[in-house]
C-alpha cells in the first residue's frame, strides 16, 4: 500500500513537472487602451520559455479573440496562429480594434506536446479623450495611437489642497509589469475615475442587384477560343458601425446565377446558383467608408488536363449623408490556368467586372 502511494505521488509529481515545463511570458499588450478613432491598437506579444527559463524557437502559438468581442485580426479573422522566433517570441500581427469594450485575447503555445496558455486583457475606447479617462493618464499620451499599460510612462497630476504630486510608473522587465505610486506629505493618491462608455452599434443594410460578363479565353498554338457567362448577381449589405460612425465591419451575402454561357470545349456553365460572402473592416469615415475582400479557389479544367484558380474580389466606397449610406459595390472576377490536351499546352485567362449602386439604412 506505502509503495502504490510512493509511486502515485512521483507520477504527480512527474506530471506537474511536465506541465510547468512551458510557460508564456507577455511582453505587449496587456492592459492596452486602445483608440479606434486613430486606428491604431498595441498588438499583443508573447515569448514562451522552457523550464529552464530559456526562449523557445519554433513553437506554435495560436492567439483567439472570442466571438462577439470587439477586435479582428488580419482579413477579419479571430484566430491567428504564427510560430515563434529565434527569440522565442511570437505576435498577433493585424490585431484591431473594431469597437468599444474589453477584448480577452487567449494565447495557446505547443511545442513537443507540451501546451502553455494565457489571457490578454484589453480595452478599446472611441477617442483620445476616452483613453484618457481610462488610463487615468492625460489625452496627450495617446497621441500615438493604443495606450499600453507597459508604456504609460510618468505622468504627474497636481492636487491642490495638500500639494501632493502623484505619479504612476509602468516599467516591464523581462518578464513582468511593475507599477509602483509615490506620494508626498503621506498623503494617498487620489482615486482615478473609471467612466464606462456605452455607445451602441448602428446596424445600416440595403440590397444589391446587377450582371457582369465573364469571358474566358483559351490559348494554345494555332487556336484560340473564347465562351462568355452571363451571371445575374444580387444579395444583401450590411455594415455594423460600432464606436460612433468611424470604424465598423461590413458584410455581404449573394449569389450568381448564370443566365446565358457560350459553350467551348475549355469551359464550362455554373450548375445552379453560386453563392457568395464576403466580411471585414470598413475604413475611413462617414465621409468616406472603404471596404476590399478577395477570395481564390482552384479547380480542375472540364477535361482534367490542367487547372484554373478563380479569384473574386468585393469592393465598396460609400459616403454617409443624413443616417443613410450612399456607395458603390464592385465585384470582380480574374480566373489564370493552364491547360494540356494531347500534348498540347493552353493558357487560359477569364475576366469581369461590374459595379452596382447601394443604399444602405438603419
Amino acid at each position: 500500500m506505502m509503495r502504490s502511494v510512493v509511486v502515485v505521488g512521483v507520477l504527480a509529481s512527474l506530471l506537474h513537472s511536465q506541465a510547468a515545463a512551458l510557460r508564456i511570458v507577455v511582453l505587449e499588450g496587456e492592459g492596452a487602451v486602445n483608440i479606434i478613432q486613430q486606428k491604431t491598437a498595441v498588438r499583443p506579444l508573447i515569448e514562451v520559455r522552457d523550464r529552464n527559463n530559456v526562449p523557445v524557437a519554433g513553437a506554435t502559438v495560436t492567439f483567439t479573440i472570442g466571438g462577439g468581442q470587439p477586435a479582428v485580426f488580419a482579413g477579419g479573422a479571430q484566430t491567428l496562429t504564427v510560430t515563434t522566433n529565434a527569440a522565442g517570441q511570437a505576435a498577433g500581427i493585424g490585431f484591431t480594434a473594431i469597437g468599444n469594450g474589453v477584448v480577452q485575447i487567449q494565447a495557446q503555445a505547443a511545442y513537443q506536446g507540451q501546451i502553455a496558455t494565457a489571457t490578454i486583457s484589453q480595452t478599446n475606447v472611441g477617442t483620445a479623450a476616452a483613453a484618457a479617462t481610462v488610463a487615468g493618464v492625460a489625452a496627450g499620451a495617446a497621441a500615438g495611437g493604443g495606450i499600453s499599460g507597459a508604456t504609460i510612462g510618468i505622468v504627474g497630476a497636481a492636487i491642490a489642497a495638500g500639494g501632493a504630486v502623484v505619479a504612476t510608473q509602468a516599467a516591464r522587465s523581462n518578464e513582468d509589469t511593475t507599477v509602483t505610486t509615490t506620494t508626498r506629505n503621506n498623503e494617498p493618491p487620489a482615486p482615478v475615475p473609471i467612466t464606462p462608455i456605452a455607445i451602441s452599434d448602428r446596424v445600416l443594410t440595403g440590397p444589391f442587384s446587377g450582371q457582369v460578363i465573364v469571358t474566358t479565353t483559351t490559348s494554345s498554338p494555332g487556336l484560340t477560343t473564347t465562351c462568355t457567362s452571363t451571371r445575374a448577381i444580387a444579395g444583401t449589405l450590411k455594415i455594423t458601425l460600432r464606436g460612433g460612425d468611424a470604424s465598423g465591419t461590413l458584410e455581404t451575402d449573394g449569389t450568381q446565377n448564370e443566365v446565358s454561357f457560350t459553350q467551348s470545349q475549355f469551359c464550362q456553365a455554373l450548375t445552379g446558383s453560386a453563392p457568395f460572402r464576403a466580411i471585414g473592416n470598413v475604413t475611413g469615415g462617414p465621409g468616406a467608408y472603404t471596404f476590399t475582400f478577395e477570395s481564390s479557389g482552384t479547380s480542375p479544367t472540364p477535361n482534367g488536363g490542367g487547372t484554373v484558380t478563380s479569384t473574386e474580389t468585393i469592393t465598396f466606397t460609400g459616403a454617409m449623408s443624413g443616417g443613410v449610406i450612399a456607395g458603390t459595390l464592385g465585384w470582380q472576377h480574374v480566373s489564370r490556368g493552364t491547360n494540356n490536351v494531347g500534348g498540347v499546352s493552353s493558357i487560359i485567362a477569364g475576366n469581369g467586372s461590374t459595379s452596382m449602386a447601394v443604399t444602405l439604412r438603419p
